[in-house]
This record gives structure tokens, C-alpha cells and sequence, in this order.
């Protein structure tokens, strides 16, 4: 019997049974990173790959399959698949629904559909980006959390996967009640020996919404703004690259080719100034919507001029709560824009009391809302929600 069990990031092109047939005593994690990076980061015909897929299922806690047939009948692992699916159920019928309905009544109506979603302090939350964006290509995500590496367990230590999951569970709270992550609070969960970054949620969001691996690779930008590719997520975490992230390309229900981008580093404008060439590559995006939720009201500050310059200059379409761009910065930029308005306009939380717009109060007086019927952002009461969508032009 297999003494050890490790959940390995298997990249492009690795089969089962190509997996299987290695010794497990020799497999070596860097050098499998470094014959995917080989690959071409899109594929003409994507094949999922399996063992990538399995980590994914087993984080999000619906594996059932034979490669980790030990971990799988782990009684913390059962235990966590049940409660989750419990819970991801409940989710799904009382707030997935709600959210696809406004997508297919309101969004999909009046947001033109582009290649790229840019949602800036996301932290790994690809679950909402997806759901209201669907048609999107590519997603790129900003957050101050770390990457982290995928969760490797020593059967050996029968409390291992206890400890994940219960981080993980621990994790998955605020967005799953509020519909945010708490920057605050993810920034020590997301810092764990076991859950270390937001690549075990990403994983978990894209396996629990019905998408299927293909590969997942560390990367950095470099000072001419372009992707560059490293040889494990071990290397990337103890680098000292300004800039660290992931790619990974999914393969939605029906067969899409998609990709994820998420790039841990703090985008305040003294930070990007010694970080040129990730506002390089800030501004080579062409072609995109961008979407705002719980942004700690960052892009009112004068000193987040860079990202929100980037949004300004080149976004298509605006989604966002109150706590993304403060509506005067529209009004300055050199586009013009229509308004929908969603929810109502309350004043903002305690904590972010000093962020009350006078002149959006106004605008929702003046020009009326649609009620939003579900509960998002900071004022995540359905009563207090907001939702506006800005679009170019």
C-alpha cells in the first residue's frame, strides 16, 4: 500500500495512465511544470487534463475517482465533500440562480460582450466574474493574496486533511455569506501551511460551476510587460518577483477554451511605479469590460490613478458596486457614459463611512433604479445593495 499520497501538479498533457505507470517515489514535481511550460499556452484542441482535474475535484470536494482512491475515502475528506455539497447546494439554489437571472434579464441585454473581463481587487473570486461575464475569453484577476502551491498531504499524519479542509472551509465563509472576501481576513487564511494562496479557491470555483482543467503554470511579468513562464509554484513563492501569478486555461460545460489570469501584487500607484512593466501590460489590454465588487472604495483614492486610468481609458463596460470608481471620476474622464442603475444607494458601511457619494445619492434620485433582488458588496442586505453599469459611449 502506497504510504504517502501527494497531490501533484501534473500540467498539459499528462494522461492517467501515463501518471500511474511512474513510481510515485520518483516522480518529480519541477521537472513535469517544466515540460508544460514547453507547450503552447492555447491549444488548438484542448485535452483536460486528468490529473490536474482530480486535484481540482478533490479541493472542491466532488472527486470520484480511482488515482486518489485513498484520499477520496479519507473520512475528513468525506466529511468535508458531504457538508460542502450541503452547503454549495443551498448556495447554488438561493443566490447562483438569483445572480444568473440578473445576468440573463439585465446584463446580457446591455453588456456587449468582449474578450477580456478585468476584475482588479478580486482575490480569487472567479465565481462571480464567470457568472456575469460568461462569454468572456479571458479573465485576469488582481488581489494582494498570494498564489500559493497546490496541497500536498502526508497520509502518514492522519490530521493533514483535516487541517485543509477546515482552512479551506474557513476560507470559503465571506464570499459564500457576503458575496466578498474580506481582504483583512484572507490575507491571514490564504497564509496557511495548508490552504497558502488563492489557487485552492480558484480551483474549487472553477470545479464546483461544471469547468474541467487543462493546465495551471506559474508566471511573472517581466519589465517589458510581457508573460513569462517559471518552472513550479514552489519557485514562484519564494521568489522576489514584484509581480507573481497564474495561468490557468479551463474547459467550460460546452467545450470552450477559457483563461485565467491571477496576479498577486499591490497595483497603488507608488507600488506600480517601481513595477513598470506590469503597467505595461495594464495597458496593452484592448477590448474589455471590467467588474468592481467590495474594492474597499480603493479607486476613490487620488493615489490608485494608474488602474483606474487603465479602466477609464479602455473599458467597454463597468459593472460595479459603490466601493469601485467614485462616480466623479467619470464624469472627468475623456469618454462619456450612460448609467443603469441597480438596488439602492445607501450610506456605506461603518468602516467605510467617509466613502458617501453625495453625487450618486443624486443620480439615483434623479434617475431612478431597478431593484436588484439579491444582496451583494459590503451592504450585502438586498434592500441595501447597488449595482451600477457604465457603459461607453
Amino acid at each position: 500500500m502506497r504510504k504517502y499520497f501527494v497531490f501533484l501538479l501534473l500540467l498539459a498533457g499528462c494522461t492517467p495512465k501515463e501518471h500511474t505507470e511512474q513510481n510515485e517515489n520518483h516522480i518529480q514535481r519541477d521537472s513535469l511544470v517544466v515540460d508544460s511550460v514547453k507547450k503552447e499556452a492555447v491549444l488548438p484542441e484542448p485535452a483536460v487534463n486528468d490529473s490536474l482535474n482530480a486535484i481540482a475535484q478533490l479541493i472542491a470536494g466532488t472527486y470520484s475517482g480511482e488515482l486518489f482512491k485513498q484520499i477520496r475515502e479519507n473520512k475528513h475528506y468525506l466529511e468535508f465533500s458531504t457538508d460542502f455539497s450541503k452547503r454549495w447546494g443551498d448556495y447554488d439554489s438561493a443566490r447562483i440562480m438569483k445572480l444568473s437571472e440578473f445576468r440573463n434579464d439585465q446584463l446580457s441585454k446591455v453588456v456587449e460582450p468582449q474578450p477580456l473581463l478585468f476584475y482588479p481587487f478580486s482575490g480569487p473570486d472567479i465565481l462571480y466574474a464567470n457568472l456575469f461575464f460568461p462569454q468572456a475569453g479571458k479573465f485576469v484577476l488582481i488581489g494582494l493574496e498570494p498564489v500559493g502551491t497546490l496541497p500536498r498531504f502526508n497520509k502518514s499524519e492522519e490530521d493533514s486533511l483535516e487541517r485543509y479542509y477546515n482552512k479551506l472551509n474557513a476560507s470559503l465563509h465571506a464570499i459564500l455569506k457576503f458575496s466578498f472576501f474580506r481582504t483583512e481576513s484572507m490575507s491571514r487564511q490564504l497564509k496557511s501551511a495548508e490552504v497558502d494562496g488563492t489557487i485552492h479557491l480558484l480551483f474549487l470555483f472553477l470545479s464546483r460551476t461544471g469547468n474541467a482543467l487543462v493546465s495551471a503554470k506559474p508566471i511573472t511579468i517581466d519589465s517589458s510587460g510581457n508573460k513569462k513562464y517559471l518552472t513550479s509554484f514552489e519557485e514562484l513563492k519564494i521568489s522576489t518577483f514584484k509581480t507573481k501569478g497564474v495561468e490557468i486555461l479551463f474547459q467550460t460545460p460546452d467545450k470552450q477554451l477559457k483563461e485565467l489570469e491571477y496576479y498577486s501584487l499591490n497595483v497603488v500607484d507608488v507600488a506600480l511605479a517601481k513595477n513598470p512593466g506590469f503597467k505595461i501590460y495594464l495597458r496593452s489590454f484592448k477590448n474589455f469590460n471590467t467588474y468592481l465588487k467590495g474594492a474597499s472604495y480603493l479607486l476613490h483614492k487620488t493615489y490608485f490613478s494608474e488602474v483606474r486610468n487603465v479602466i477609464l481609458d479602455g473599458a467597454s463596460t463597468i459593472v460595479q458596486d459603490d466601493s469601485g470608481i467614485a462616480l466623479r471620476y467619470f464624469s472627468k474622464s475623456e469618454a462619456h457614459w450612460d448609467y443603469m442603475l441597480f438596488g439602492e444607494y445607501t450610506k456605506p458601511i461603518s468602516l467605510f463611512k467617509n466613502a458617501y457619494q453625495k453625487d450618486l445619492d443624486s443620480l439615483y434620485k434623479q434617475q431612478g433604479s431597478t431593484p436588484l433582488g439579491f444582496g451583494i458588496g459590503y451592504n450585502f442586505k438586498d434592500k441595501n445593495s447597488n449595482l451600477m453599469i457604465a457603459r461607453r459611449k
